[in-house]
């Protein structure tokens, strides 16, 4: 029996435009008056992913499984926050390169680009030092035009970081197209995030199912 089911947000709960077809939008409708929660799951931020909680049942869970956001009480259930000393050398090391880096924190993303900020971003514009006092940084993203420059990210991070590259993936901004990747803590996943909001919702897993 189906007890909970978890949906990715890009391709899945949006179609390749980007859009939630009818269809969709009426079979979670059917399935939530079955009693089935729904739970949106995605690498998404949650301040880009939160305009869609309402497909979603209490839960979501946001930046590849580093965030698990409670929407009724408003406040993080979980969260994997990185070792402040390694974002920093991340940061500094994408700044030299002229790469744009996305920081999730939060509720919110900054970025060292203005020229890249999406609706639901902040530019940063204090110190990196600074920033990182007064926040905790879940999940990284950078991107470049440049495939070589990615490509010397990742073997930065796996060689001199506690981080891993969790994803590499097109991104489409202000009519560019970037290589992109997320990068996170190593025991961070979209499976774990869900085997842990699933036993402390006491759900078997296998009970769930999971749809990407």
């Amino acid at each position: 029996m189906v007890k909970a089911v978890f949906i990715d947000i890009d391709k899945t709960l949006l179609n390749s435009e980007g859009k939630i077809t009818k269809r969709t939008t009426s079979a979670i409708e059917n399935m939530k008056q079955k009693g089935i929660p729904i739970f949106l799951i995605s690498g998404r931020s949650r301040m880009s992913a939160i305009k869609f909680q309402e497909f979603s049942s209490r839960y979501m869970i946001n930046s590849n499984g580093s965030d698990i956001y409670d929407c009724q009480q408003k406040e993080a259930l979980y969260q994997s926050a990185m070792e402040p000393v390694f974002c920093k050398r991340l940061y500094e090391m994408a700044k030299q390169e002229q790469m744009v880096i996305k920081l999730d924190f939060g509720l919110a993303r900054a970025v060292n680009e203005v020229n890249y900020l999406e609706d639901y971003e902040i530019e940063l514009t204090e110190e990196i030092s600074d920033f990182l006092k007064q926040n905790q940084v879940i999940q990284i993203a950078v991107c470049s035009e440049d495939l070589k420059k990615i490509e010397q990210v990742k073997k930065f991070v796996k060689e001199q970081t506690s981080f891993i590259v969790i994803n590499q993936f097109i991104w489409e901004v202000n009519e560019k197209t970037m290589q992109a990747i997320h990068i996170t803590n190593p025991n961070v996943s979209k499976g774990n995030a869900m085997a842990g909001l699933c036993k402390f919702l006491k759900i078997d897993l296998k009970d769930v199912v999971a749809i990407r």
